[in-house]
């Protein structure tokens, strides 16, 4: 009777690996959003730090809440085609409210604390936007417009108050909607889920800054050339 307890309890974790592994073969054609932590020394990096932690915080909030709602049966929805488009696409949406909010904040704090001008950050925010989008669209991806996005992400930018103190809380007011807005979830699951899912990324933002002003090294004297 032991013995075939213990070749039941083999079979059952060779089962549960066979379908980790699958999962994982799944789940890897999500582009991988790396953090990678250097000292941000210039505007470019700046730019940078905020495209990968844009990215990181989308996937993490989205496929976090589809997860939780999903429950067991989240590794098989991976093989229904139309949710995993839905999924991507949606991600591809979020992502790009999660790097309109940093952004701003990014830029907002340069020109606040850096005395970095104002024309400037607002050019490189927009062209950091531009290429963080460009570089997550993949060739499947024609439903979301590019051109749009840039043009009201520039609007943002250019209706902003850079003379003024800004609250961390309104600069970081899209990305929490946008999860709840994107995520291939019922309706009536988000009606009742909207707080939650909404905190989750309000949460996930006190890490990445606290990130970004750890890592900020900008000279004055690179603060001069710009």
């Amino acid at each position: 009777m032991a013995t075939l307890i213990n070749f039941g309890v083999i079979l059952v974790f060779f089962y549960i690996q066979k379908k980790l592994s699958e999962f994982r073969d799944i789940v890897r054609q999500y582009p991988v959003f790396r953090r990678r932590s250097f000292p941000i020394e210039s505007l470019e990096s700046a730019s940078e730090f905020g495209a990968t932690r844009a990215a990181f915080v989308a996937q993490k909030t989205m496929f976090g809440y589809v997860k939780t709602r999903m429950g067991t049966s989240y590794p098989e929805m991976f093989r229904d085609d139309v949710m995993v488009s839905s999924l991507k696409i949606a991600t591809l949406y979020h992502y790009s409210a999660c790097l309109s909010d940093l952004m701003i904040y990014i830029f907002r704090t340069l020109s606040s604390e850096y005395r970095v001008p104002i024309d400037k950050c607002i050019a490189e925010a927009s062209a950091g936007y531009r290429k963080g989008l460009t570089s997550n669209l993949g060739p499947d991806d024609e439903i979301f417009n590019l051109e749009d996005a840039c043009i009201s992400f520039r609007r943002r930018l250019e209706s902003a108050q850079w003379d003024e103190p800004f609250e961390t809380f309104d600069v970081f007011s899209r990305s929490p909607k946008s999860l709840v807005r994107w995520a291939p979830i019922a309706d009536e699951f988000k009606n009742l889920d909207q707080d939650i899912a909404e905190n989750s990324v309000t949460f996930t933002w006190i890490e990445i800054r606290r990130e970004f002003n750890d890592l900020l090294n900008l000279s004055d004297s690179h603060i001069q050339d710009v």
